[in-house]
């Protein structure tokens, strides 16, 4: 046993290893405390590297946020297959239950309806979609990969894949609890109706039903090729007309909303994708060393969906607590409401993926762009805790590691803001031992080569 005068004076906090006691691989002085000797899988763990070694700035723990559709048992029947994470699996998604279903060509998810409003993004392929709103009025529609819809909770609606090879997307409850194997299906409901009842409701002989179906159907494979789509309009044409706005939503045909060299952000929220009341989202994408900047979302969790490519992400809560996670196409990833988080392309190809809220606006806090915009002094904080913050490590940092999004752009109040920082610096002495960030003026952050992909700009505005 090692007493406590032989025992290695613990380190004091440094920048990137803050806590007490110290934190990560990189403090274990023996090499044998770091090895797993029982039973495991490497196959499995060697998908979550941030598992196995978090870095030092890791702490205290979080409830897991990651989860994936590849370890969720498939539902499969003639013409297609699903599989679902929703609250039962993953503890942490109380807003939004997800669904990945394929459809092959000729596969039809029947005709059905929800207690939960829909939305979808469609991931491959071509759908038929079709709907019915309350005033009678329908809407049919092919989608293509990266188009979206949205039916309102109650409004009934079918999907079929289409030629030549059926489709495939993934769906956001916008309940945690829902479930896409509890969904209320007219063949269900038609064979637990009493037939005389039928036959009055349809004005029909009850002998028209001798033939329905006793069980449901859920998903089945069609036979008869799907006719042209202007034939199937003019088939479900109705006096009433057409909704007045689409719940069909072109997302991949949209300009960005914001484009910079590191990514692309395209949102589609209530503000222009009309019907979806309850639901926002935006696609991301992240050039190769790129990241999606340190933020938060003030309105609402956010559910991530994985499309391409290869990221990891740290959520911050209070505590402090921070825990980091990778991302591999057909992961999910929850972010509690006001929870700061980034997401970092670890790849060589495009990151790409969906955030989801339930909300009708997309909303976001950008970290830097706040700090950018702060004065420098603040009455009750030391001077060099202040001055010394991430902003002013980003501010020296040529690639503008952690961005100042208006200051990229040379808007005039964050060129101030910089300025004004950077004169702090060049007078400010050494942080004391001990304080948070302990690091010289002149040496920069140590990731040089991240690019920052910025949202932070007012909502639905282009960069210049």
């Amino acid at each position: 046993m090692t007493s406590a005068a032989n025992a290695a004076p613990e380190k004091s906090p440094t920048f990137g290893n803050p806590d007490q006691p110290a934190e990560g691989a990189v403090n274990v002085t023996n090499p044998k405390a770091l090895t797993d000797p029982g039973p495991q899988d490497p196959t499995l763990a060697g998908t979550q590297p941030a598992f196995l070694n978090p870095p030092a700035t890791d702490v205290n723990g979080m409830p897991q946020y990651w989860a994936s559709f590849n370890l969720a048992p498939k539902r499969i029947q003639n013409g297609g297959w699903a599989r679902q994470v929703t609250q039962d699996d993953f503890k942490i998604s109380t807003t939004v239950a997800g669904v990945n279903m394929r459809l092959g060509p000729g596969g039809v998810r029947e005709l059905h309806w929800h207690q939960q409003a829909e939305w979808a993004v469609m991931t491959y392929g071509t759908c038929r979609v079709t709907i019915l709103d309350t005033m009678g009025r329908p809407q049919v529609a092919d989608v293509k990969e990266g188009d979206l819809w949205y039916f309102p909770a109650g409004l009934p609606h079918s999907l079929q894949g289409l030629e030549p090879d059926g489709c495939e997307f993934v769906l956001a409850f916008d309940n945690g609890e829902s479930s896409e194997f509890n969904t209320l299906l007219v063949t269900d409901w038609i064979a637990h109706t009493p037939p005389d009842v039928l036959a009055k409701n349809f004005g029909v002989p009850v002998e028209a039903f001798k033939n329905i179906p006793l069980h449901n159907r859920w998903i089945y494979q069609s036979n008869i090729p799907a006719p042209p789509l202007p034939t199937v309009e003019t088939q479900m044409a109705a006096v009433a007309g057409k909704p007045p706005n689409p719940f069909v939503f072109r997302l991949g045909d949209m300009q960005p909303n914001r484009e910079t060299k590191s990514g692309t952000v395209r949102i589609a929220d209530s503000t222009n994708f009309h019907v979806s009341k309850t639901i926002a989202a935006s696609q991301v994408i992240v050039k190769p060393g790129g990241m999606r900047e340190m933020h938060w979302h003030p309105n609402a969790d956010e559910w991530l969906y994985i499309l391409k490519g290869t990221g990891r992400a740290t959520v911050f809560n209070t505590g402090p607590a921070a825990l980091t996670a990778n991302f591999r196409p057909g992961d999910i990833g929850y972010m509690k409401k006001a929870l700061g988080h980034y997401l970092e392309n670890t790849g060589n190809t495009d990151l790409v993926y969906m955030e989801v809220f339930r909300a009708d606006r997309f909303e976001e806090v950008s970290l830097s762009d706040w700090l950018a915009h702060s004065p420098i002094e603040r009455k009750g904080y030391p001077r060099n805790t202040v001055r010394r913050s991430f902003c002013a490590a980003a501010i020296q940092s040529a690639s503008f590691v952690f961005a100042i999004p208006r200051i990229e752009k040379h808007d005039s109040a964050g060129s101030n803001a910089a300025q004004r920082i950077l004169k702090a610096l060049e007078t400010e002495s050494r942080p004391h031992a001990g304080t948070y960030i302990e690091a010289s003026t002149t040496k920069r952050p140590t990731i040089k080569q991240t690019k920052p992909l910025v949202t932070s700009e007012a909502h639905g505005q282009p960069s210049a």
